[in-house]
């Protein structure tokens, strides 16, 4: 395909008349049909598909949608796009090319956010993120004939040609933050049986896995991540310290991480790593949305110096074992190289013809970066309509993902909280003293819940936001700044349990919710957002945090925000009651039998 880049520019604005939407488009995942040159972009916020001619450059159509869509993906011979849309009541819309009618949808489950298909073409992998598992769509029937379970908040899917393989990017870990290895994990799918075949678990520190793509030749699996340095206290940033970002490389032989290298440089934090792709023949383009750039990573190379390095043929002073790579930041620097986009906070990439487009969340248009070596040099702009100008909100949520405006770049605050939720892991901040680590919170309603912080040190959110600017972004910043993050925390609004359906059917007579009540939940948990912003001894603190008083939490969306207690030590909330409430301290529960535990349990998972 020959895209005529020389022309975009020019006709680009001609779209404009075209497209005059009233919301943000926040475009998102990509397809492109390099036989009729055209490019298809979710419009995540939009309830629509931009559809663009690549040889003019602009937009040709929309696709109207009745959910926003999460994740796009083309069927071989460009005749049929399937798009995952919505949340709580997720489905995958089949849509007919170039007509662009949806012909049929086919619920899949809570919040579908990537795909895959079979090379044979007859089955579709879909990840729904908030339940957790795989659908796996027969397409002849244009229905689930299998769900298959994952871990924890699968998002992105990659089929590998041989056909025998599907792995799934889970993308927060799902153990205990106290135990000795927390980590995100990739689930293997056996394509014949339909059955999982491993979980293969990430090196310790791994979370927010966004982007999944395979070796030409089918033996690797890569994957980018944050490699979080939770074990450490955050007193610098300086070198990674606290959080550097990571490709792992899975061999796909043997279900196995063969090594991880680090994307940043010595100095330069290649923050918040997205989507991913490849060339085909040995690059491979990762969108760095925190620091809104394109990396280009000679993959060629890299495992030629890993196979040296591996075999013994090259030598490094610094490096021990495999085990090391994923703490140098000069491994990888000689098959690196990044380019600066115009677009804010890039999300996802797609390849075609000698192009990376590249599409950024806050901007309202996609980026056509060439990169073969016959390629012109220009970075064409493909306009995909009119956005109205960024409110606070917006320029909250743009600034709480931005690692422009943090200390060499290393994070963003998303990479802690990401969707102003949490990671799953614990830190020890200064806060509070340190060699006491604490879990991250979820600032849902943290600025109507005060105090913050676990141990209620700031006396407010807006407090918190700005002391977090200074103390781990180590920036200072105009107050403008933290009083648009301020609206855009204030604007995060819970999403549907994915218990919730099940809490109807299972439990008609509400037992679960009664036993809120007579277990003594009610008396701590009970206005609309379940905390009475007090702080109690509930009997969990440990070490220096002893007979600790702590703040007591919102129940708001507790089931997204696993592990459980001060330090995480509580993996579910069984552990909670059962294993964590010595003298029955946090709620009457140790009497409840098996049946009353379990509808206790489903209740609370429903808030």
């Amino acid at each position: 395909m020959k895209a005529k880049i020389a022309a975009f520019l020019l006709l680009a604005a001609c779209s404009l008349c075209f497209l005059l939407p009233e919301n943000y488009l926040s475009p998102g995942a990509m397809a492109v049909d390099e036989q009729s040159e055209t490019l298809y972009t979710a419009l995540t916020t939009d309830r629509a598909i931009a559809v663009t001619d690549l040889k003019s450059g602009a937009v040709t159509g929309k696709i109207a949608l009745k959910q926003h869509p999460n994740h796009l993906l083309l069927a071989p011979g460009g005749a049929t796009l399937f798009a995952a849309c919505g949340e709580a009541r997720g489905r995958v819309d089949v849509i007919s090319l170039p007509k662009g009618k949806v012909k049929t949808s086919i619920p899949t489950g809570h919040t579908p956010s990537g795909m895959a298909l079979s090379p044979d073409g007859k089955y579709l992998y879909v990840a729904n993120r908030f339940s957790g598992t795989v659908s796996v769509v027969d397409l002849s029937k244009n229905r689930v004939t299998a769900t298959l379970p994952a871990r924890r908040e699968p998002r992105a899917v990659y089929a590998g040609q041989d056909g025998h393989t599907v792995a799934v990017a889970n993308f927060l870990p799902v153990q205990a933050a106290s135990g000795e290895k927390v980590a995100a994990q990739i689930t293997l799918i056996d394509v014949p049986a339909n059955t999982v075949r491993a979980h293969v678990t990430l090196p310790n520190g791994a979370q927010s896995v966004r982007g999944l793509a395979g070796s030409p030749d089918g033996n690797y699996l890569y994957a980018v991540h944050l490699l979080s340095r939770y074990g450490m206290p955050i007193t610098q940033l300086d070198r990674g310290w606290v959080n550097t970002n990571a490709l792992s490389i899975i061999d796909l032989k043997k279900d196995s991480v063969y090594a991880t290298v680090l994307l940043d440089d010595v100095d330069h934090g290649a923050a918040n790593p997205a989507g991913i792709c490849t060339d085909g023949r040995g690059t491979l383009f990762i969108a760095l949305s925190g620091t809104h750039e394109l990396m280009l990573l000679d993959l060629n190379g890299l495992h030629e110096k890993l196979a040296g390095f591996f075999s013994g043929q090259l030598t490094d002073p610094y490096l021990s074992s495999g085990e090391d790579l994923s703490a140098s930041l000069s491994f990888a620097t000689p098959y690196k190289k990044r380019i600066a986009l115009k677009g804010r906070s890039p999300r996802e990439v797609a390849y075609a013809g000698g192009t990376v487009y590249a599409s950024s969340l806050f901007s309202p248009f996609v980026e056509a970066v060439p990169v073969g070596a016959d390629r012109p040099a220009t970075t064409a702009v493909l306009t995909l309509g009119n956005e109205p100008a960024p409110d606070a909100v917006r320029r909250g949520a743009l600034a709480f993902s931005d690692a422009s405006i943090c200390y060499q770049q290393w994070q963003s605050c998303a990479s802690c909280h990401p969707e102003g939720r949490a990671d799953g892991l614990n830190w020890d901040q200064q806060n509070d003293g340190l060699g006491n680590p604490k879990n991250t919170k979820s600032l849902l309603y943290s600025h109507v819940t005060p105090p913050c912080m676990i141990t209620g040190i700031r006396e407010s959110a807006e407090r918190a936001v700005r002391n977090g600017i200074l103390h781990t972004l180590q920036t200072r910043q105009p107050e403008s700044l933290a009083a648009d993050m301020d609206e855009y925390l204030k604007h995060l609004a819970p999403v549907e349990s994915p218990y919730l359906q099940e809490y109807r059917r299972k439990d008609p007579q509400q037992k679960g919710r009664k036993l809120f009540e007579q277990t003594g939940c009610l008396r701590c948990h009970g206005d609309q957002y379940l905390t009475d912003r007090m702080k109690y001894d509930v009997g969990t603190g440990d070490g220096a945090d002893q007979g600790r008083a702590f703040d007591t939490p919102s129940l708001r969306e507790l089931w997204r925000t696993a592990p459980y207690l001060y330090d995480g030590r509580a993996e579910t909330l069984r552990d909670v009651f059962t294993k964590f409430n010595s003298g029955d301290r946090h709620g009457a529960t140790q009497r409840l039998s098996g049946e009353e535990l379990d509808a206790l349990i489903l209740y609370i998972q429903t808030l």
